[in-house]
């Protein structure tokens, strides 16, 4: 819209230049190059053009006034101000047509009416008191300079509705766009994440971890991989049924992601079972924020199970250059395996030679 305003404002400007252009060419056409008085005339009327349009352009610029009426009312008095100063030349009358095609840029049909009933009024003020534009115009001129008009108004309608349409089509795809891409990104969340926890899910797991394993291989970047098994957790469904069992995931996970840093990323694998891979750390590290995660859990009331706490067991293990993602995640679940088996509630790092699990 802005640009649409600046655009015409300079139309405006530039016909200051044509108008006195022309009106001096039909004068020396008219065997009159030496007429008093006629440069002054020219002259004073570009420099009430520019008033008008000075005006205008600083109610734009200074007053950030965008307004389609405001333009109409320019285009009149522009209009009426070329008509009074040169009431003789026959086509003159036909510059009203301009606040008409001005107010084509609003596509509002009340307001394309509206310039024509201000063109008809104003030109009929004009032809009232101006004898020398009565004196030039015959009866048919007046007809057909009414008949310019209203054709004018008619094309004008005719382009607003086109417009009107044309800007609801494009309204209406970019909607649908937008639905689109707002239906994409939710069904690729979906396919990512898991529901109830909110964490990332299986599928996603394996292959950020892929990815990081290969930039390791490329960069030597620091990774390690945490797999965490919520203990006794069938008991808890059997004895307190589901939806408890939903509520406790739901704590777990979220004292899992609170626990961690933003550059650590967060799974659930499958039923109780969590996994962590961390970046940009040494295993010590690593294995302080699991057992962070592995306390806070041991001193978390749930309501739902007579205020008792769960407890995790967890397997870490550090990725070796060149052993691949599923030793790396043999290695976690070994070391997890070796928590269970040894009493659970704990901690257990894999050694890098791959066999032999400490515990902490």
């Amino acid at each position: 819209m802005r640009q649409t305003y600046r655009k015409m404002l300079n139309l405006y400007w530039i016909t200051i230049v044509l108008t006195v252009a022309l009106e001096y060419c039909i004068h020396q056409m008219e065997g009159k190059p030496g007429e008093a008085g006629l440069l002054g005339t020219l002259l004073l009327q570009a420099v009430g053009l520019a008033a008008i349009t000075g005006i205008t352009e600083m109610l734009y610029r200074y007053r950030k006034v965008q307004s389609d009426d405001l333009m109409i009312i320019t285009g009149i008095l522009y209009a009426s101000s070329i008509i009074y100063v040169n009431p003789t030349i026959g086509i003159v009358p036909a510059i009203y047509i301009f606040p008409i095609l001005t107010s084509v840029l609003s596509f509002n049909k009340k307001r394309i009416l509206a310039a024509f009933s201000l063109t008809l009024v104003c030109f009929a003020v004009m032809y009232a008191v101006t004898p020398e534009l009565r004196a030039s115009m015959q009866p048919i001129h007046v007809i057909g300079t009414l008949f310019l008009y209203v054709g004018t108004t008619i094309i004008s309608l005719n382009i607003s509705v086109s417009g009107i349409e044309l800007l609801n089509n494009l309204r209406i795809a970019t909607e649908a766009k937008q639905e689109l891409l707002v239906k994409n990104v939710i069904m690729d969340k979906l396919s990512k994440m898991d529901a109830l926890t909110d964490l990332y899910n299986h599928k996603t797991f394996h292959e950020y971890l892929e990815k990081l394993v290969e930039q390791h291989e490329r960069n030597h970047l620091a990774l390690q991989l945490a797999i965490l098994d919520i203990d006794n957790f069938k008991k808890i469904n059997d004895t307190y049924g589901h939806w408890v069992g939903d509520i406790v995931l739901q704590r777990v996970a979220n004292i899992i992601k609170e626990t961690v840093t933003p550059n650590d990323f967060v799974v659930r694998y499958g039923g109780e079972e969590f996994a962590v891979i961390f970046t940009e750390k040494t295993i010590e590290q690593a294995l302080r924020i699991t057992e962070q995660i592995r306390q806070k859990l041991s001193v978390t009331i749930h309501p739902e199970l007579d205020s008792q706490a769960v407890t995790i067991s967890i397997g870490l293990h550090e990725y070796v250059r060149g052993e691949g993602k599923e030793a790396l995640f043999k290695g976690a679940d070994a070391s997890l395996y070796s928590a269970k088996r040894t009493g659970k509630n704990k901690t257990v790092v894999q050694s890098r030679r791959g066999n032999d699990p400490k515990g902490v």
